[in-house]
């Protein structure tokens, strides 16, 4: 395009380029987000920028067209190639028959603000990009049915695009099928807007290729929230049922708050989970994680350890929150699920509220702490001297794993607390008092009690979930 400077700051537009118009003039006062005043004088005129390009890509006055649609997309074609964008403009329709009988399209910079929007407080600060261009083009229908152009004007006010910069104008830009099925595969990854549109320009070959831009993918996903903002309780649900007419044996319960319509808690196992639990649900690993996902709920897995101590899920569920009513509606519909068998042993956290709800759900389970997150715990209660102190946490360590016996365990412990004089730390009192709970040597006749002692292995699964 000869009118078009190849440098992408600086625009110089040659001689030939230029042609008057004996026109109205604007004359642009006062700032750049200010409305422009129109005034007209005889002796006034305007410059315009007439874009070079191939014949075959300008409209001209007699071209005909079988449908709108081949217009606008012809109109667009030529656009985007010499540079400026385009927008939609007046219509006319027959009375009668009620087809559009004109139809117009302008360049994006066409015309100026109204006047009743000029003093009227803004909600965001946006540049004005309406420059009193005239470029435009007109189609008419025929008595066949088609359309012709009866009127093109090529000239523009402003300045056009670069080629490097002709894919970000704002006609050229559309979100497809194609990006509305990749973003939503990305949003299931947890990939947000920005680094999904960089990866599908990796995938397209460059920027220039996408299509469309960052702020249209956010703007997409913005408009997807909102259409299913009331729904996506019904779709969730929706789901787990079409899952249950495949699979008979999927299992799921929810629970919704009537105020709200909102999803308070929801449970649910297939039928491998559940044919899993009835082999290997000895044992079950409780743990929850808060505040992973975008509707800030807990995601709250069973998980145990099959014949080759590998990992294996035997429900999961989404709480509104972690109190005891809701960990109890949540073990009873595992149990349900379940067909009423209890774990034999269950090993969570030191959660009050799990503790209650095991203790009135699975009141013949052996409940067990995890180990992990209370050793995790003694380098702060004991304090810095005595957790840089090696022959220190090797005696503890040595008490707390190594005791075959519970009166091995307690002799050490004791042994322990008087050598290094710990009689008085309350922190280390209750953890005695709750030994039971924690200490292997109190689990050595429980199926797998050496093996699974932490809840690290639902942890691995939250990482894994999301």
């Amino acid at each position: 395009m000869d009118e078009i400077h190849q440098e992408e700051d600086e625009y110089e537009p040659s001689h030939h380029q230029l042609q008057s118009d004996n026109e109205e003039r604007v004359d642009r006062q006062g700032g750049e987000n200010e409305t422009p005043n129109k005034c007209r004088s005889p002796m006034s005129i305007i410059k315009e920028w007439v874009p070079v390009c191939e014949e075959d890509l300008k409209p001209k006055e007699g071209m005909e067209f079988d449908n709108l649609e081949e217009c606008e997309k012809f109109y667009k074609k030529y656009a985007h190639q010499v540079g400026f964008s385009v927008r939609k403009s007046s219509t006319k329709r027959d009375k009668k028959t009620g087809l559009l009988k004109y139809k117009t399209c302008v360049c994006a910079k066409e015309g100026f603000r109204e006047a009743k929007y000029a003093g009227k407080q803004k909600v965001r600060n946006v540049k004005l990009s309406r420059e009193g261009c005239e470029a435009l083009v007109r189609f008419k229908r025929t008595s066949e049915g088609k359309y012709v152009v009866y009127k093109f004007h090529e000239g523009h006010t402003h300045l056009l695009a670069t080629p490097r910069k002709c894919h970000m104008l704002k006609s050229n830009r559309e979100i497809t099928n194609v990006h509305r099925c990749l973003y939503k595969a990305f949003a299931r990854a947890n990939v947000g807007a920005s680094r999904a549109h960089r990866y599908i320009k990796e995938q397209v070959g460059g920027y220039q290729n996408v299509g469309c831009s960052k702020q249209d993918l956010k703007n997409f996903q913005r408009d997807l929230s909102l259409h299913i903002k009331d729904y996506d309780v019904d779709m969730f649900i929706e789901n787990f049922k079409k899952k249950q007419k495949i699979d008979p044996s999927f299992y799921f319960a929810y629970e919704i708050s009537k105020a709200t319509r909102q999803l308070r808690h929801v449970f649910w196992a297939d039928g491998i989970s559940r044919k899993n639990y009835a082999l290997y649900g000895d044992v079950v690993s409780f743990d929850t994680t808060y505040d992973t996902n975008r509707y800030k709920m807990i995601f709250a897995p069973f998980t145990g350890l099959d014949n080759h101590r590998l990992c294996i899920t035997f429900g999961a569920a989404f709480l509104g929150d972690e109190k005891a009513e809701s960990f109890s509606w949540l073990f009873e519909k595992f149990l349900d699920a379940m067909d009423g068998h209890k774990p034999v042993c269950i090993i969570t956290d030191q959660d009050p509220a799990m503790k209650v709800a095991i203790k009135n759900v699975f009141d013949t389970s052996t409940h067990r702490f995890c180990i992990w997150h209370i050793m995790r715990k003694l380098s702060e209660k004991v304090g810095s001297t005595l957790s840089s102190n090696e022959v220190f946490m090797n005696q503890f360590k040595s008490c707390v794993y190594n005791s075959e016996t519970k009166e091995e365990f307690e002799s050490s412990w004791k042994s322990v607390v008087n050598e290094f004089k710990l009689q008085t730390n309350d922190w280390l009192s209750q953890m005695f008092s709750i030994r039971d709970l924690w200490i292997p040597a109190y689990f050595r006749d429980v199926f797998l009690g050496a093996v699974l002692r932490t809840t690290s292995r639902s942890e691995s699964e939250n990482i894994y979930m999301y």
